[in-house]
């Protein structure tokens, strides 16, 4: 990835802050010591916070660069959609089972 292009910049900075905002409940969790609903909360919160930042990601590159990535809307709007289900699936997996 060229970083000396706006382009590439802002490249850069979205994907960091989809990892910043993915990873940030695990983080959290790994430094704080919490336990009851509030433990139960981060650790459902981290795969639905990482998908959701996937699915971002999937629909801002589909939107943008869809054309030159041979994406249909349809493709696009899917792969979201199959991360958003994903992540809300292991967020209430792992909120049902930290019990």
């Amino acid at each position: 990835m060229e970083l000396d292009t706006w382009e590439g910049r802002g490249a850069f900075w979205l994907v960091l802050a989809v990892l910043v905002v993915g990873f940030g409940p695990l983080g959290v969790l790994a430094v704080a010591d919490v336990s009851g609903t509030a433990r139960r909360m981060l650790v459902a919160a981290g795969p639905v916070s990482i998908c959701l930042g996937f699915a971002f990601l999937i629909l801002w590159c589909g939107h943008r660069y869809g054309e030159g990535l041979q994406w249909s809307r349809r493709q696009t709007w899917g792969m979201a959609v199959m991360f958003l289900g994903l992540g809300l699936l292991g967020g209430l997996g792992l909120w049902f089972s930290e019990g």
